[in-house]
C-alpha cells in the first residue's frame, strides 16, 4: 500500500499511528526501544534479565498505576512519564 501523499501533507494512517505511539507511556516505550536495539547483541539469558529489570522499573511508575486505573474506569490513560 502506498503511504506517500502529496508534498507537504501527512499520510492520515501514519499520522494516526504516530499520534497513538506518542501518547503511550514514555518510560515503557523508551525501555522497549532500548531492549529492541540491544536484542541482536545479547544472549537469550541477558535479554530475559534485561526484560525482567525493565518490568520491575515499569511496575513502579505512576504511569503503570494510571494505566490500571484508566482500564478499570474504562477511559484513556493520561501518561506523564514517571
Amino acid at each position: 500500500m502506498n503511504r506517500v501523499g502529496p508534498a507537504g501533507q501527512r499520510d492520515p494512517f501514519v499520522d494516526d499511528w504516530a499520534t497513538r505511539l506518542a501518547s503511550g507511556p514514555p518510560v515503557a516505550l523508551s525501555m522497549s526501544k532500548r531492549l529492541l536495539d540491544q536484542s541482536t547483541a545479547v544472549s537469550l539469558a541477558q535479554a530475559l534479565e534485561a526484560e525482567a529489570q525493565a518490568q520491575n522499573v515499569n511496575f513502579a511508575t505512576t504511569d503503570m498505576a494510571e494505566a490500571m486505573t484508566a482500564f478499570l474506569e474504562k477511559r484513556q490513560p493520561r501518561f506523564k512519564g514517571h
